[in-house]
């Protein structure tokens, strides 16, 4: 059983993290761009704009960087 703090777990994980934000704002760049079913146009065309981009950016930036960090963990190899 290992003992002490290995700090290159949380790097190997926030590497993950951050990968899965950028893919994320990837594509929420490409929803955004090419208007997938109006969500620009009603994103853009909102009283508030920033929030609804602030909001919609975070949204996406939680939802790819835990889906990152999870697969990345299930996909690490077991120890027996």
């Amino acid at each position: 059983m290992p003992t002490g703090f290995d700090s290159r777990l949380l790097l190997f994980l926030a590497r993950n993290c951050a990968l899965g934000i950028l893919v994320g704002w990837a594509i929420l760049a490409g929803f955004l761009y090419f208007d997938v079913a109006g969500f620009g146009t009603v994103l853009l065309n909102a009283a508030d704009r920033w929030l609804a981009l602030v909001m919609a950016a975070a949204g996406f930036a939680i939802t790819f960087g835990s889906l990152a960090m999870g697969t990345a963990i299930f996909l690490l190899p077991k120890e027996y």
